[in-house]
């Protein structure tokens, strides 16, 4: 063979390999999408393999997968990476959902990728695990009973997945970031915009914090820093103090619930000194059933179905106005739910939060704090606590450093956000020197569909448009009143 032949040769391998490992590494196919809505539009399935656990030398693989909808812009910028809260969310389902108008919306600007995290959506290679924490109906709820089952039945979860294979050390956030990286590279991107909420503002500073190079611009809501997995009580507290406020704005609410916090206050204090049993019609079955109510039942109700958004918001002067009059019907049918479902287990929402942990000066802040909250630290719950004694790695201090970074931001928060909080936005804020900060009045925890000025700042921003930090307000709706 002449020489040249030879090098036309070696060329050709040198092409042939680089484009199979690049096949190797991404796959992309045509993906007919579909909006819960029924509208239909044409987009790409993407999927490629990262290492499960990057800790270990020899880690299995994982595929994760995402769907990309291209940009209609003939000059797109970078592409636009949403990332879902939870955790335990996944981005395609949320593309789907009543966001999905967003993400159409933001391809004005580059293409628009929903990515399903490690454990979620498609990318989830976790079997079930069918062990779960049973709780008594009949009995009011104990906080140590509660943790205790919770506790056992996560150990039986991890070492049955240890048993399936699966390595469990690598469901944490700065994995996460990692796959984000792996995903930046695999699209052959410069640099990725990044657009979360909740859960997906605590992984997106954490891959500021990791690769602030590989970043162009956040959009973010609902923020969860570093350090803020394990929530404040007095932020909770003053949420509810907001909320009485809203409700002494309404003529005809004030009447009825003239003091939110003090109604608040002596239905917990009689559950405290007495819980009690109410009855409710369990749907399966078709027969009455008996609940136990307790003071902690009532928190978690509050904390977990009645702060998220304004639509539940509405209903809790209510539900306490129903208790103080004897009446616990209401409650029961929530305080079953938990009981119901606070058991299950798994293992990506469960590994992410215990990993990112807390630290000991904000441990102490909370335990101190939770002494004078109505609310304590249900809002947490089961968090620190399930997490003593499992085997999953404690990320440490170090990852629990708020950003400090030039990347141009845009947040957003909402005064009727029970999960999130607007302290901890303007906090993260001080680490970002061009950042805005739009708060929403009236707006809960799922703030990106709550007014059109939303998908307008998003367009601006990513769009090079002068934003400034604003307060917008919007109605929210009517409490519910006593008959």
């Amino acid at each position: 063979m002449s020489n040249l032949k030879i090098k036309i040769f070696t060329v050709l391998l040198a092409y042939s390999t680089c484009c199979l490992s690049q096949n190797n590494k991404l796959r992309i196919e045509a993906y007919p999408f579909e909006s819960k809505s029924g509208i239909k539009v044409d987009a790409e399935l993407g999927s490629f393999l990262v290492s499960e656990d990057r800790s270990l030398n020899e880690s299995r693989s994982i595929e994760l997968k995402f769907v990309r909808f291209k940009s209609t812009n003939p000059n797109p910028g970078n592409p636009i990476v949403y990332l879902a809260g939870g955790p335990g969310g996944s981005g395609i389902s949320t593309a789907q959902g009543p966001r999905f108008e967003l993400f159409m919306a933001m391809r004005e600007i580059a293409d628009v990728i929903a990515f399903d995290q490690r454990g979620t959506g498609l990318s989830n290679h976790v079997p079930q695990c069918k062990t779960k924490a049973e709780f008594s109906l009949e009995e009011p709820g104990e906080w140590e009973t509660y943790v205790s089952k919770m506790s056992e039945a996560a150990k039986k979860c991890l070492s049955f997945w240890k048993d399936e294979g699966v390595q469990v050390g690598g469901y944490t956030t700065t994995e996460n970031a990692n796959d984000l990286e792996a995903l930046r590279k695999v699209i052959n991107a410069p640099k990725i915009n990044l657009w979360g909420i909740s859960y997906g503002s605590h992984l997106a500073f954490d891959f500021i914090n990791r690769y602030e190079n590989s970043v162009d611009k956040v959009v973010l809501a609902g923020l969860e820093g570093p350090n803020h997995t394990i929530k404040l009580p007095k932020y909770n507290q003053n949420y509810l103090k907001h909320l009485d406020a809203k409700i002494k704005l309404d003529l005809t609410a004030v009447k009825a619930y003239p003091n939110l916090l003090l109604l608040m206050e002596e239905v917990l204090s009689n559950l405290d000194e007495k819980p009690v049993q109410a009855e409710m019609l369990d749907p399966r079955s078709g027969k009455t059933i008996k609940i136990g109510i307790s003071k902690l039942d009532v928190q978690l109700v509050t904390s977990y179905f009645l702060t998220k958004n304004p639509e539940n918001a509405v209903k809790l002067p209510y539900l306490y106005h129903q208790m103080k009059s004897g009446d616990f019907s209401g409650v029961a049918r929530m305080v079953s739910g938990i009981k119901s479902f606070a058991g299950r287990i798994q293992l990506m929402p469960l590994a992410m939060d215990a990993a990112s942990g807390v630290s000991k000066k904000r441990w102490k802040q909370i335990k101190k704090q939770s002494e004078k909250s109505l609310l304590g630290r249900t809002t947490n719950f089961p968090f620190p606590d399930i997490s003593l004694g499992l085997e999953i790695p404690n990320l440490g201090n170090s990852f629990r450093k708020n950003p400090v970074s030039a990347i141009p931001a845009l947040f957003f928060s909402g005064t009727l956000d029970g999960r999130t909080y607007i302290e901890s936005a303007k906090e993260l804020k001080k680490g970002f020197k061009n950042a805005q900060h739009i708060i929403i009045d009236g707006a809960g925890h799922d703030m990106f569909m709550c007014t059109p000025r939303v998908k307008q700042l998003m367009l601006d921003f990513f769009s090079d448009k002068v934003i400034s930090s604003e307060l917008i307000k919007i109605s929210i709706p009517k409490f519910i009143m006593p008959n």
